[in-house]
């Protein structure tokens, strides 16, 4: 089983998300929403990291995994660990 780890700058990303949702809709429903998507597949990926989708064109082995569909977590395989690098929405602009 893999360890999780969250980069600082990929927590605050995920974190500006939720706040952001919060203030747009007044309520946290939808922000807890994505966390308990979220957990789930920082679960799935701790058993079982390489279901992600690989992405082209960067200098590490990068993959992707869509939570609700309108966000993708990027990260990478480690020996023991899985690194979360970005939290994204998908509408904007990939950072890889």
């Amino acid at each position: 089983m893999f360890e999780i780890k969250w980069t600082p700058e990929a927590e605050k990303l995920y974190l500006e998300i939720l706040e952001y949702w919060i203030n747009h809709n007044k309520s946290n429903i939808y922000s807890l929403k994505i966390i308990e998507e979220v957990e789930r597949k920082e679960k799935l990926l701790s058993h079982n990291p390489f279901i992600g989708a690989i992405i082209f064109g960067t200098k590490e082995q990068v993959r992707r995994v869509l939570v609700l569909e309108n966000f993708s977590m990027h990260y990478r395989i480690n020996k023991t660990t899985v690194e979360i690098l970005s939290f994204w929405a998908n509408k904007k602009d990939n950072p890889f």
